[in-house]
């Protein structure tokens, strides 16, 4: 886990995301799409591990909305804000309000967040192969009481040490979601990943995510991080 935390990663990244949101009834499958962009920029002082925004391009029902997070270094809820144009409002994400889907999707507020390697305790507790790759499985339980979650169980690439999937098991400790990462790619230094699938077992519903675009260390402004800019 520490090989994992310690893949190098870019001061920041911006990235053009394709999220599509599907729903199982029997055989039939239907969707939706979005299209957004997201900002992340890391930081090596002060309180913060990174901040990030997302900002929806289409369709137009939901163009403008923005999400905001500030990760803090930690064990404290991160900062979130959520931005709705039609309303014209920026609303804070309770710490309570984190196990909450975001926008619809397979993802909640808390999985938006990201996560201190010492925020959890770690075991081996087996090895296998997903998407053709050899990993290591490895059980995390959270430290802190205030998370959705029990444990998760994450499968970590035996050569690369990059994340190929996630399980999450809820308070009763059943298996309630799976995080797929099928694809990576490298770009000169960085990992990127290209897809990501974040199954709902007990909703037979998937959120799909697909990389259109990725740009490196653009050198973004702290100011892109802020609720003055959200409101944009």
């Amino acid at each position: 886990m520490e090989k994992l935390d310690q893949i190098k990663k870019p001061i920041d990244i911006q990235t053009r995301i394709k999220m599509t949101s599907i729903s199982k009834k029997g055989k039939k499958e239907s969707s939706r799409s979005r299209v957004l962009i997201s900002l992340e920029k890391r930081y090596e002082d002060g309180q913060y591990n990174m901040k990030s925004l997302l900002r929806f391009l289409e369709p137009k029902e939901v163009k403008g909305t923005g999400f905001l997070t500030w990760d803090k270094i930690g064990f404290d809820f991160d900062d979130q804000w959520l931005y709705i144009p039609a309303l014209k409002k920026v609303k804070r994400i309770r710490a309570s309000d984190k196990n909450r889907s975001f926008m619809g999707t397979d993802f909640s507020y808390e999985d938006l967040s990201g996560r201190d390697l010492d925020a959890d305790e770690y075991e081996l507790v087996g090895e296998g192969i997903i998407h053709g790759t050899e990993c290591y499985q490895i059980k995390a339980k959270p430290r802190e009481k205030g998370t959705q979650y029990s444990a998760r169980i994450v499968w970590v690439d035996k050569e690369y040490y990059l994340m190929k999937r996630v399980e999450f098991f809820n308070k009763k400790e059943n298996r309630f979601k799976i995080l797929d990462i099928p694809t990576h790619v490298k770009n000169g230094d960085y990992w990127t990943a290209t897809k990501m699938v974040m199954e709902n077992l007990k909703k037979a519903h998937r959120t799909e995510l697909e990389i259109l675009k990725v740009d490196y260390d653009q050198g973004l402004k702290d100011n892109v991080f802020t609720e003055s800019y959200l409101k944009r």
